[in-house]
């Protein structure tokens, strides 16, 4: 190290500077102006041993164990709700759309409705905007179309045919000029590797819309 004679011999200012230089960086500077064997003391103890990274490397992987399925649960719950409102948007513009262009038999808004399809899993025609075929958040399906049903007496719904066909007449009403249909018409969602479901019902011949998380649109939670 320096002598005091050093610092002595120095103008008062660089002395004052050399000194409080040399305490501030005081380990580095033992490391650079000792032995050798010191100065790879001192490297060794700036860094991390194996152990120390295996730990945290452990800790890691434990923890996202655990948030992982808590995430994905959340990512699927995000999904089916977004799928299962743009449905429920589709079918009010339908309604809204029928009653404004007062729709007829040549130019009558339909939306066809597939099942097993997250990409183009539904289209809307003759509406005014956002026409054409339309898909599902990733991973969320139509996993039926049913008709009717009821709890007392128990009678279960009937499944209909994919791709089906929801039509509006001008009043805003489903058009079931045979009366086949029987309500209510419910649309059920699910999405992959979730047990987690979803269903958008049209309960009357009016067009009233319920949807549901719970359950099924005839028994709803």
């Amino acid at each position: 190290m320096f002598t005091s004679n050093f610092f002595s011999n120095l103008p008062r200012n660089l002395s004052s500077f050399f000194r409080s230089l040399i305490i501030k960086n005081q380990r580095r500077f033992l490391a650079f102006t000792t032995s050798k064997k010191r100065r790879d003391r001192y490297a060794k103890s700036l860094g991390f041993t194996l152990l120390e990274v295996l730990v945290v490397m452990i800790m890691v992987g434990i923890l996202s164990a655990i948030a992982a399925p808590s995430w994905l649960g959340f990512v699927n719950n995000q999904r089916i709700n977004a799928s299962q409102t743009k449905i429920f948007q589709a079918i009010k513009v339908a309604q809204s759309d029928s009653k404004i262009r007062s729709s007829n038999n040549t130019n009558r808004v339909r939306i066809i409705l597939t099942t097993g399809q997250t990409t183009n899993a539904y289209q809307i025609d003759n509406v005014r905007t956002g026409a054409g075929l339309q898909s599902l958040e990733p991973g969320v399906r139509i996993t039926s179309i049913t008709s009717g049903g009821s709890i007392t007496p128990a009678v279960a719904p009937t499944p209909l045919a994919s791709p089906f066909t929801l039509q509006f007449d001008s009043r805003g009403l489903v058009y079931d000029p045979s009366s086949q249909l029987t309500y209510p018409i419910c649309i059920n969602l699910s999405v992959d590797n979730s047990p987690r479901i979803r269903w958008i019902a049209i309960r009357t011949l009016l067009g009233a819309i319920v949807t549901g998380s719970d359950g099924s649109c005839i028994n709803p939670v």
